[in-house]
């Protein structure tokens, strides 16, 4: 019976909030579902995953990743994360860029995509590689929508698995979907010239040597391959010396999963030594920031925090909910902050390509940092 509440607490949301109304059925169900699995996966969670994701935070109270705890930590962070996550509306995992205000981070989300894979030239049978995929719905959204093959690889093996499965159901697994489980700071596991594109989403953050990961970009990718990237950085309005600056940032990190901090500059100019034309570096969202899709979600998950207490103090859910719940979303304010004052976002994107003769007239002119 406690599973059952549990379980339908998504549901319950859904209809309280009116989402379901003008929304595509098929959608809907997607949405229901998917959350229903979370619940699920977050109620019989082990206590050990428990304290794991929690001793995880450590990982943002640093700078840069640089070993085997860290890589650990990262582990046991997303392992719990991605089921958090799929209880709302960010399944995938990142904040994208405003594409339509009117519109959630679900429904953003599948509009940067389709113009992501556009940008990348994308088309059937094309060889695309998802570099840090998640849950591969990222993946699974740009092989559908551009009937191209795409390969993710992912340094969490759960995550493998729920891609995997999810590619299965819907007939994708093996012929435009595949996934591989490893740490893209060691050497990529593929042979030279590969793949005709590659993207990653907010992952960078994790990198141990920037101009030696972008090396093995430029290997595995074909003459003419572009890339896209899209990224946590800090913007010309942080100030590393302002105590206000400061304090939002080490509140934003681990709300966001990040670890470093770069300036758009730290990859760019290692992308150029890398062999890689630079064709944009600039903010992706239209109305540039983000802060309008986060609050849109806190309501979502402020209101959904304060049944979870109800629940846990009546136990009909473990306590173990509320912990993780409330680690996820503290500091969601300092986030909208942030934004609003110009100090960092999620949604810098750069489009850089491997040169090649036959791509060469597509060139486009290099924005400056």
């Amino acid at each position: 019976m406690r599973w059952v509440l549990a379980a339908t607490l998504p549901v319950i949301m859904t209809v309280a909030f009116g989402k379901w109304r003008g929304m595509n059925p098929r959608i809907l169900w997607y949405r229901a579902s998917t959350s229903l699995r979370a619940m699920t996966a977050i109620y019989t969670l082990p206590e050990q995953d428990v304290r794991d994701f929690l001793a995880s935070y450590e990982l943002f109270e640093q700078e840069r990743v640089s070993g085997k705890n860290d890589f650990e930590n990262t582990v046991n962070y997303y392992k719990v994360l991605n089921h958090l996550c799929a209880v709302g509306e960010v399944e995938k995992m990142y904040i994208p860029p405003v594409v339509d205000p009117n519109l959630n981070i679900f429904d953003n989300q599948l509009l940067w995509e389709e113009a992501m894979a556009d940008s990348l030239d994308l088309t059937p049978g094309s060889r695309v590689l998802d570099l840090g995929c998640g849950r591969g719905r990222v993946a699974h959204h740009v092989a559908s929508y551009s009937g191209a093959r795409v390969t993710g690889i992912n340094i969490d093996s759960t995550q493998i698995r729920m891609a995997q499965d999810y590619a299965n159901i819907t007939g994708l697994l093996g012929s435009q979907l595949s996934f591989v489980h490893g740490n893209f700071n060691d050497p990529l596991p593929f042979p030279d010239e590969t793949f005709d594109a590659l993207y990653q989403v907010q992952v960078l953050t994790y990198t141990v040597d920037p101009l030696k990961l972008f090396r093995e970009m430029y290997r595995i990718l074909k003459p003419g391959a572009k890339i896209a990237f899209l990224d946590w950085v800090q913007l010309p309005g942080f100030n590393s010396t302002d105590k206000l600056h400061l304090e939002l940032l080490k509140k934003v990190k681990p709300l966001l999963g990040a670890v470093w901090t770069p300036k758009p500059s730290d990859f760019t100019v290692p992308l150029r030594e890398a062999g890689f034309q630079v064709l944009s570096s600039q903010e992706a969202s239209i109305t540039g920031g983000q802060y309008q899709l986060i609050q849109k979600a806190q309501s979502f998950f402020e209101t959904a925090g304060t049944l979870l207490r109800v629940l846990a103090k009546i136990r009909l859910i473990p306590r173990h909910f509320v912990t993780l719940w409330d680690r996820l979303t503290q500091d969601g304010e300092a986030f909208v902050e942030a934004d609003k004052l110009g100090l960092f976002t999620t949604s810098w994107q750069i489009i850089a390509q491997k040169p090649g003769i036959a791509t060469e007239d597509k060139l486009q002119i290099v924005q400056p940092n």
